[in-house]
């Protein structure tokens, strides 16, 4: 069974009002049900449930979708965790992992199950464990919390771990490949962790996948990690995740610390939704992990220089990472995310001279005190940047203002910027006016080069549509009040990088659609028509190419995938970074990629890179248009059952902005399609594994 056919079994199993009911308060309205929108403030009801279509809508803030797209939101969980918690409540299976990736995996995955058990025997029992139970004592760990953390001790030897793992049936290249030992030029291999109090690194279900190791004595470095494995990217790894994410949940709010002892530290007197990143900054990845649970953020860090930069640094992540998204709001071109950041950031101060775990073991009443009461980070970026400058002088006034414009451009809150205009304003005793013009002036500049940057010099020319045949379109979750339920992953965990992009299976046909059809081009050209698109969509005074585009959450799972790709601008392929993915989301990557690539091969020879770039955007209007459409038959629906005259007011004015934006859509897509040669105008591919001997297409 295909993923694509797997959530149609699932959509067709369970009841969009059931499933949505269980986190609002659903009330009959029609044909409909409508209620307080869950994911924005109102007071009259915005939000409808569309039985008949299986899909839901809020008129207030333009959100929108199916019950993937909704416990997505609502969740705040990647695509493939809630594609296995609805299909296991729908009774639907998932096809298996590939077997020889589940057993390799599982094989890595037993080797740290074995360590771990063999590092803690050598801390309880063990007599050279004394030395690491001593230290233990000495920070004020507690026995539980040893236990809690499966805390171990690494004997001074060179092979006693790889002497212990080889007994219980494992070969030295899997430990190696675990990266447990260390090869040696002459050949064999010798223990990584010696002489180390050992701190397993688990992932966010609880499973062991690396080590940490803090040398007990003399000797470099301090800490001691884990290297990269198919199992652990440091870079997209949280300490103390699996067991904080219920609590950061619970409070809506995530505590980051620097080190280990911190994170236990805390965890031992209560505080249990403190975490760490794993290296020396927060990288984006790790933010995007942090914000599925919470977007408020309190940097909790050393008080030293060092613990500053760190704190500056995971500031400027937070900010870079999540200020493009935001909200969703309606505009006179539809709906469109707005500019803010997406998340609150503070930072807690420790007293000069102590760190998290000092004053955890010092007075756990002040660390909730310092956390309560942290600085939003806009001041905190305020009072650093002025303290770096002297403001008596020209210069340095101009050179204050210049750097906190980055920061004044992310407050998307009318209200809040001007708060903190006025706050530079007077700490730079200049009018506030003048702060205004050097901001308005930043952010014209920002959009210029923004646009310059992702207009490149042409996308690469295509070849000569897939074999294209054509084919008629196909005609326990808690309530709100209670702790949305952390669902486990089933142990279908992301294979290890493959060099090869796998071929398409040909048993079965496969549905592409005209998202699809969108998507795949886009992949293909990711590099060059992904950024000549959005500045298209500018000139064309439309917002740019973005995740609600797509009604599929397939679709929208790789398009959100892609865009983060593309914002941490990696070294590495994007099919080598699918590879590492989900299978769930893989599949149906490699399917696009696929499909792009036999569509471009079998191309008509007329269509040059001109054509290709009026396709994507004809492709994209045209799937906006149907979108608005859609939206305006539910409004219609809406608007007849409206109970009250404020409600139907509201309905209207939500009308008439999508009407306007129907016919804008409809100018732009007019423009185009006037020179457009070839189109699939709504068409329904079909892939098969022989394309047909010539290409369907229109003239």
């Amino acid at each position: 069974m295909t993923q694509y056919s797997v959530i149609q079994e699932i959509k067709d199993r369970l009841d969009v009002v059931s499933v949505i009911g269980r986190y609002v308060q659903l009330k009959k309205s029609g044909s409909s049900y409508k209620g307080l929108c869950p994911f924005h403030s109102e007071k009259t009801p915005s939000f409808h449930v569309f039985p008949q279509t299986n899909t839901w809508k809020c008129f207030g803030c333009g959100a929108g979708g199916d019950i993937f797209t909704f416990v997505e939101k609502r969740e705040n969980l990647p695509f493939p965790d809630v594609l296995r918690m609805l299909a296991r409540e729908a009774g639907v299976p998932l096809e298996e992992v590939r077997p020889e990736v589940r057993d390799a995996r599982q094989r890595l995955l037993d080797i740290h199950n074995a360590a771990t058990s063999f590092f803690q025997s050598n801390l309880l029992t063990g007599p050279e464990g004394e030395r690491a139970r001593v230290y233990l004592a000495h920070r004020g760990v507690s026995q539980e919390a040893i236990e809690q953390f499966q805390l171990g001790f690494a004997r001074d030897g060179w092979e006693h771990l790889i002497h212990h793992l080889k007994s219980k049936g494992y070969s030295l290249e899997e430990i190696i490949q675990a990266g447990l030992a260390i090869p040696r030029d002459t050949g064999g291999a010798y223990d990584r962790f010696r002489n180390r109090l050992i701190i397993p690194i688990r992932d966010v279900q609880g499973r062991v996948i690396a080590f940490g190791g803090r040398i007990l004595g003399e000797g470099e470095p301090k800490y001691l990690n884990s290297p990269q494995t198919p199992l652990f990217d440091k870079s997209r790894v949280i300490f103390g995740l699996d067991m904080a994410k219920r609590a950061i949940r619970a409070r809506d709010q995530v505590v980051l610390v620097e080190g280990y002892m911190d994170v236990i530290s805390a965890h031992q007197r209560g505080f249990k939704n403190v975490v760490a990143a794993m290296g020396t900054s927060l990288t984006s990845q790790q933010v995007q992990l942090l914000s599925r649970y919470s977007r408020n953020f309190v940097f909790a860090l050393d008080a030293d220089a060092a613990g500053a930069r760190a704190t500056w640094r995971g500031v400027m992540i937070v900010q870079e990472t999540l200020s493009e998204r935001g909200v969703l709001a309606p505009t006179s071109s539809g709906f469109r995310t707005e500019k803010r950041l997406f998340a609150d950031v503070s930072i807690a101060i420790m007293p000069q001279g102590q760190d998290p775990d000092d004053v955890l073991r010092q007075d756990p009443e002040q660390w909730r005190a310092l956390i309560e009461n942290a600085i939003p980070v806009v001041d905190y970026i305020i009072q650093q940047t002025a303290a770096q400058h002297d403001l008596a002088t020209a210069s340095g006034k101009s050179q204050f203002v210049a750097e906190v414009l980055p920061t004044l451009s992310k407050i998307g809150d009318a209200i809040q910027r001007r708060h903190y205009i006025g706050r530079v304003a007077a700490l730079a005793r200049v009018r506030e006016i003048d702060v205004e013009e050097a901001l308005a002036q930043f952010e014209r500049g920002e959009r210029r080069r923004s646009l310059k940057r992702k207009t490149p010099e042409s996308p690469i020319p295509p070849e000569p549509p897939p074999g294209v045949v054509d084919q008629p379109p196909d005609n326990a979750i808690l309530g709100a009040a209670e702790e949305p339920p952390l669902w486990m992953d089933d142990g279908t965990a992301s294979p290890a990088p493959e060099p090869a992009l796998p071929p398409t299976p040909a048993s079965q046909p496969r549905r592409i659609g005209p998202e699809e059809h969108l998507l795949g081009l886009m992949l293909l050209h990711h590099d060059t028509l992904w950024p000549w698109l959005d500045a298209e969509l500018a000139g064309l005074e439309l917002d740019p190419f973005y995740v609600e585009d797509f009604t599929d959450p397939l679709n929208r799972a790789i398009f959100q995938i892609v865009e983060d790709y593309l914002f941490d601008e990696p070294e590495e392929d994007l099919v080598d970074f699918i590879a590492r993915l989900d299978d769930a989301v893989a599949d149906h990557f490699h399917l696009l990629w696929h499909y792009a690539q036999v569509f471009e091969k079998s191309k008509p020879k007329y269509i040059q890179e001109q054509h290709l770039q009026r396709e994507v955007v004809t492709g994209l209007l045209r799937l906006r248009l149907e979108k608005i459409k859609e939206t305006l038959r539910q409004l219609e629906i809406a608007l007849n059952e409206a109970a009250t005259p404020e409600e139907r007011r509201e309905l209207s004015n939500s009308f008439i902005e999508l009407t306007f934006a129907r016919k804008k859509l409809e100018k732009s897509l007019s423009r185009y399609s006037q020179t457009m040669h070839w189109t699939h105008n709504r068409r329904i591919y079909v892939m098969s594994s022989t394309p047909p001997a010539a290409p369907v297409n229109d003239a």
